[in-house]
């Protein structure tokens, strides 16, 4: 009889442990965002090869891309300037840009601020911010990490 008081007591210590320290299922990992844990610091892959590059020009075409397999699609521009030519210009994933209060169209004065790539001959920008007369998107910070990156905290 003793014996099962003890359990029945036991139990009950547990359950009620339980409930009151939520598991860590139901904390959905936050402040890590879509990164394995441990927590790494981000390291953007272009910025030591690279150089920060600024454009001006205008915007020729609005593309939709897929840069990787199992990525969501990204929209990405192609901006005519005088010094460079026809430039690429990796913006960021649909889904975060089409929340953006930003609209880029054919036709429009643009300056990018980025990262430059030279990819077969052809130099590419992942843009850091983007200017249309007085709107300013911008889209990564100055170690290059994305707005979009899941609870990222400012």
């Amino acid at each position: 009889m003793r014996r099962r008081h003890v359990l029945g007591l036991g139990l009950a210590a547990l359950l009620g442990a339980a409930l009151i320290w939520p598991p860590a299922a139901l904390s959905q990992g936050r402040g890590q965002g879509f990164r394995p844990c441990p927590y790494t610091p981000y390291q953007c892959p272009a910025k030591g090869v690279c150089k920060p590059l600024t454009i001006t020009g205008k915007v020729s075409q609005v593309l939709t891309e897929t840069l990787q397999d199992k990525m969501h699609p990204g929209m990405a521009i192609l901006v005519d300037s005088k010094d460079k030519g026809r430039v690429r210009v990796h913006l960021g994933p649909v889904w975060y840009l089409e929340r953006q209060e930003f609209d880029l169209d054919p036709g429009q004065e643009v300056q990018v601020k980025g990262i430059c790539l030279e990819d077969k001959g052809e130099t590419r920008l992942i843009a850091a911010q983007v200017t249309v007369g007085d709107s300013v998107l911008l889209l990564r910070d100055q170690e290059g990490r994305p707005m979009w990156e899941a609870w990222r905290k400012h």
